[in-house]
């Protein structure tokens, strides 16, 4: 029965439309003739009968709202409806969750069109559009909602939820396959090993890896969704129970991602801000490749206390891995350390044997941007056993990835300990009387060359011949160990610390006597 039928059904009934429509009881409709009459079971005229009966109520309530002078617009009617339509895995409509978008409603054409982000709702949506009482013409296309371009993209704010959680680190890569969420996952189980409450989000929608990498001996649990005494959402995260580490993950909801970009982030927001994290020492985010909406939203909105840099011993993965790390200064995240998985080998006899090459990719970008801690993962059956078989192969100490990765959680703990100590880093200024870089160390202040600092840049600005006249535009802290330099003929550099304090494989760094530089 379409809804034309209904409403046919209706009038026969003799519902009068000169005022608010009285309640319809299934029984009235069931025994009306033009359903008894209708060559339909049982069963097929008690789901006629509720659908007359959710018709009669809509268009009652339109009735009394007219009535009462707060008619609804078209386009909230339309909004109104469709909030009837619910994702069964967040819990929340489609309208909540800003999958709807451009909606135009017009009653007296009944014209309505709209933009929906999700295609799995489309036939749903195009129902229920078509049981509004003035629509006609229904038009539901699917792609990607913009905002308004006079409107910029408003950016969540740091969620209640999150309140307890004192550390948040950030594995990241940028490039996928390189083993990142293998780290994240064995780095929250070695914090937890030393006496630290722990929580893992794993943040890639389209390919969540945590029920994959935290095998559970029965059914994989589905993280819950509940309504406190105050109407407000929140999400259980699933526990681990040997550990007590809790886990958040796509995953866990129980079907596939099928969305697009936008639509991701939202969900992205909605896993943070509902999700009962509690009182954590460490949070470990398992970043998604790449360096967009999500990477962005997540930095701002978990306010991220450091990152975790994965990478491989390949050109091509060490390309991406200096984005990410530049996209992390650009939002005032430090990068602490550097992991290189797949290095080597062990070989019987001891020896490492690096089946990619020594390259030193790890060791190039820590020496690039100044980051101090840099770990090698090796090659070892253990590791793909311990992934497939969804147990952490840090539980077994004995191994020398298990190793290296308590190194590497011993190490973020102690470059936290100093973002949070505020530790005095070296300044640089620029005298522009003088023309000279001021570096002040430890109370110390030393004069630096402004084209002997360009001419040591590792990247483009080495080989480039400074201009005479050279000065700095703009010097920006990068984390903890470099600063970034704009020039005035536009080379970007980075120097690290190191390399201003003490210099680097071209010797030792020239310092200008100050008094010298004034007389």
């Amino acid at each position: 029965f379409s809804t034309t039928n209904c409403r046919s059904i209706m009038a026969a009934i003799s519902l009068s439309r000169a005022g608010p429509l009285p309640r319809l009881p299934p029984q009235l409709v069931t025994q009306s003739p033009a359903v008894q009459s209708a060559p339909l079971s049982g069963a097929a005229r008690s789901t006629v009968a509720a659908s007359v009966v959710a018709l009669a109520a809509r268009e009652r309530r339109s009735v009394i709202a007219r009535r009462a002078g707060n008619e609804l617009t078209p386009v909230k009617e339309v909004m109104e409806v469709l909030k009837e339509v619910k994702d069964p895995g967040l819990g929340t409509d489609i309208v909540s969750s800003g999958f709807v978008g451009a909606i135009k409603a017009d009653r007296i054409t009944g014209n309505i069109s709209l933009v929906l982000e999700v295609e799995v709702y489309q036939a749903e949506v195009e129902e229920r559009l078509r049981s509004i009482s003035w629509a006609k013409d229904v038009q539901v296309s699917v792609g990607s909602i913009k905002p308004p371009p006079s409107l910029p993209r408003p950016m969540p704010q740091m969620p209640q939820s999150l309140e307890k959680v004192k550390n948040i680190i950030a594995v990241s890569s940028c490039k996928g396959g390189v083993g990142k969420s293998t780290v994240a996952v064995n780095l929250a189980f070695a914090l937890h090993k030393k006496g630290y409450k722990v929580g893992i989000f794993d943040c890639d929608v389209y390919g969540p890896s945590l029920p994959v990498m935290v095998r559970f001996q029965e059914e994989t649990p589905r993280m819950e969704m509940y309504e406190d005494e105050k109407k407000q959402r929140h999400i259980r995260p699933v526990i681990h129970p040997e550990t007590g580490i809790k886990l958040v993950s796509f995953g866990f909801v129980g079907h596939a991602a099928v969305m697009r970009g936008s639509m991701v982030t939202g969900v992205m927001s909605q896993l943070v801000n509902q999700t009962d994290w509690g009182d954590l020492d460490y949070l470990v985010l398992d970043m998604p490749p790449g360096t967009g909406d999500i990477h962005l939203t997540l930095s701002q909105i978990c306010q991220i206390t450091a990152a975790v840099i994965v990478t491989t011993p390949q050109k091509l993965s060490v390309i991406d891995v200096e984005r990410g790390i530049s996209m992390f200064g650009q939002l005032n995240v430090p990068s602490v350390a550097v992991v290189q998985n797949m290095s080597y080998m062990s070989m019987p006899n001891g020896e490492k044997q690096y089946i990619f090459g020594k390259t030193d990719a790890g060791f190039a970008i820590a020496d690039t941007f100044g980051i101090e801690q840099v770990f090698e993962l090796p090659i070892e059956p253990s590791v793909a056993v311990a992934g497939d078989a969804g147990k952490p192969f840090v539980v077994d100490e004995t191994t020398a990835a298990a190793q290296e990765v308590e190194k590497l959680a011993e190490s973020v703990i102690q470059e936290v300990a100093k973002i949070k100590d505020n530790r005095q880093q070296p300044q640089l200024t620029w005298d522009a009387d003088m023309k000279v870089l001021r570096l002040l160390v430890e109370g110390q202040e030393l004069g630096i060359d402004p084209r002997e600092l360009r001419l040591r840049d590792k990247g483009a600005g080495g080989v480039t011949p400074p201009p005479a006249e050279l000065f700095p535009e703009e010097i920006v802290e990068m984390g903890n160990y470099a600063v970034v330099i704009k020039w005035s003929d536009g080379v970007v550099q980075v120097a690290p610390h190191k390399q201003l304090i003490e210099g680097d494989e071209k010797g030792p760094m020239p310092h200008v006597q100050l008094t010298a530089a004034a007389a």
